[in-house]
């Protein structure tokens, strides 16, 4: 999008639908309504979000901004302004309080330099360095224009990325020596308030060095005589490079849908500003934790928003968002596998008086709760349109990285009554493949008496199996007794189990293409003569004999409609509404 600061983006509003629905399921499972307490409004929320009714996170995100102020000369820490850079080290190699959290949840972890006062000396951290640390804004303001734009550019521009990359939630943090100080002269700016009221002890500060904070804040506000209704102004004025960084990744995560975790109170100013530029913005954060620094609850209660945690944390780097994100996988979690009443053949006490609304009306969220991107989407069907029976092969292996991902592809395969009633019989050796194909050509030869003199020419010329090309041949078995007589299902259709092994079969099929490797559907041969070669057991189904291997090609159509043995029949004419033969009709 066309990005000006000056014309922040305009928010969409969560979805009402989406919303409502989500409740109603929330109401229908299985406990008291409303017993998740502020979970269940989380969830919801995280609904109107997402525009799905149950909503997920797949693939977190901690983003942690670094940057140094130049208040921090006039002792308003406990700590020097080097220690930015090495705390910004520290997360980068893993050593940090927030880097363990982010392992123990599998969480990756990036520190975006955009403001360090020295060099970062590790390879990691993403620099992106507006200046070397921010102006002391005790005597002017702490960046320029220019400065300001970078920072927020810098932000938009990481979560924007983030985005495009399929991280779905950010776990916002920052690092930087002086930045509660900051912080609460932004505050006392934002909500119009005292700053001796909402100046905290930061990294632990003396009652000595707590005085100086104060005056420090008193004298810089003086100084910047800053228009309280404009919160870029107030920003530019007394806030700092990783703030601005965390105003700018806000607007780029609300503006595409995306949920935003808030760490402590730096993040919730930032939060707060950003809400101001553009309104809407705070719909799409969740605040983690309150910390004791005073600003922090009345900046949550200014922006709407409850936390999830009360642990008197003041540690910063994302380390409370760490912290409250399994509360958010479990609360997911909940919405997804709890069975509802229905579900578990429970009486709902609570059930709806009135009738629901469909649930598919055209004003609904798509239906659909785990939704793939447009591009992945597009992948799956690619491949689908893309699969060939393949007849030639190079002698090249297939990696056996790349077979174990194929035959787990297979394993995957849905079976009724979760038999999984498969096995896979892996046939390299030559001596073999050759027999079989023996055993095929028999019966390929047998097959060719069925056609007239003409089409038996033609039978007999097309090639059609690998079996001896191929480095790979494999033999997929059907078990109809795993499970015991009564598997679900096997009571009233006894072909359950051959039909779940067909599944594996094309899930093979598919994730062989995807590597682009291919197979080929050998047909022709007798049960009892595979199963005296593999010695397979008499009760076992050797359902399907694959070739596996590379070819030089894969045709764009399939072989047999290519040399004109058939043609694809009409979808339409093979889709019916209701009862058998009525046509359906169908939208492409």
């Amino acid at each position: 999008m066309n990005l000006s600061f000056e014309h922040p983006p305009t928010m969409s509003p969560l979805d009402a639908v989406a919303m409502d629905r989500a409740r109603e399921r929330l109401d229908d499972l299985t406990k008291p309504r409303g017993s998740l307490g502020s979970l269940e409004s989380l969830i919801v929320r995280l609904a109107g979000i997402q525009q799905r009714v149950i909503p997920q996170v797949k693939m977190p995100l901690a983003l942690i901004f670094a940057a140094d102020h130049g208040v921090a000369e006039e002792g308003v820490s406990a700590y020097e302004s080097d220690v930015t850079e090495q705390m910004a080290v520290n997360i980068a190699m893993g050593t940090a309080v927030s880097s363990v959290m982010a392992r123990q949840s599998g969480i990756p972890v990036i520190v975006v330099d955009v403001g360090v006062g020295r060099a970062v000396r590790h390879p990691a951290v993403l620099v992106k360095k507006t200046r070397l640390g921010s102006r002391n804004m005790t005597q002017g303001p702490a960046m320029t224009e220019e400065d300001l734009d970078h920072a927020l550019r810098t932000g938009w521009d990481r979560v924007e990325n983030a985005i495009q990359e399929g991280y779905d939630l950010i776990l916002l943090g920052e690092l930087g020596i002086a930045n509660t100080t900051a912080s609460s002269a932004m505050a006392s700016l934002l909500l119009h308030r005292n700053p001796q009221h909402l100046i905290g002890r930061g990294t632990g500060i003396s009652d000595d060095r707590w005085q100086q904070k104060v005056a420090t804040v008193e004298r810089a506000l003086a100084v910047n005589a800053v228009d309280a209704t404009d919160p870029q102004e107030i920003l530019r004025h007394v806030g700092g490079y990783e703030i601005a960084a965390m105003v700018g990744g806000m607007l780029a995560a609300a503006r595409h849908r995306t949920p935003v975790v808030l760490d402590g109170v730096t993040t919730g100013v930032a939060a707060l500003v950003a809400s101001r530029m553009s309104p809407g913005t705070q719909a799409y954060l969740i605040a983690s934790h309150v910390s004791p620094e005073p600003a922090h609850p009345p900046i949550l209660e200014a922006l709407g928003l409850s936390p999830l945690l009360t642990l008197q944390m003041r540690l910063g780097e994302a380390s409370g968002a760490l912290l409250a994100f399994p509360l958010i996988q479990q609360a997911l979690a909940v919405m997804a596998q709890t069975a509802t009443f229905k579900d578990a053949r429970v009486s709902n006490p609570h059930r709806h008086t009135e009738p629901m609304a469909s649930p598919f009306s055209a004003s609904s969220p798509e239906p659909v709760q785990d939704r793939f991107s447009d591009n992945e989407r597009e992948a799956v069907y690619k491949v689908i349109r893309a699969r060939r029976d393949i007849r030639s092969f190079l002698p090249d292996p297939v990696p056996d990285t790349v077979l174990a991902r194929i035959l787990e592809a297979g394993h995957l395969g849905p079976s009724v009554g979760y038999m999984q009633p498969w096995n896979f019989i892996l046939i390299r050796d030559l001596s073999i493949r050759q027999a079989l194909q023996r055993l095929v050509d028999q019966e390929r030869v047998a097959a060719a008496e069925h056609y007239t003199d003409l089409k038996r020419d033609y039978y007999l010329r097309l090639k059609v199996e690998g079996l001896v090309d191929a480095p790979l041949t494999l033999c997929v078995t059907n078990d109809p007794t795993r499970g015991g007589p009564h598997v679900l299902g096997r009571n009233t259709i006894p072909e359950t189990d051959l039909m779940s092994t067909a599944c594996a079969i094309e899930n093979i099929w598919l994730a062989a293409r995807a590597e682009g490797v291919a197979v080929g559907w050998v047909s022709m041969y007798q049960k009892d003569a595979i199963r005296e070669v593999l010695g397979i057991p008499s009760h076992i189904v050797p359902a399907a004999l694959l070739t596996i291997g590379y070819t030089s090609y894969f045709p764009e159509i399939p072989v047999l409609e290519r040399v004109g043995w058939g043609q694809r029949l009409d979808l339409h004419r093979l889709v019916f509404t209701d009862r058998w033969g009525r046509e359906a009709e169908l939208t492409s």
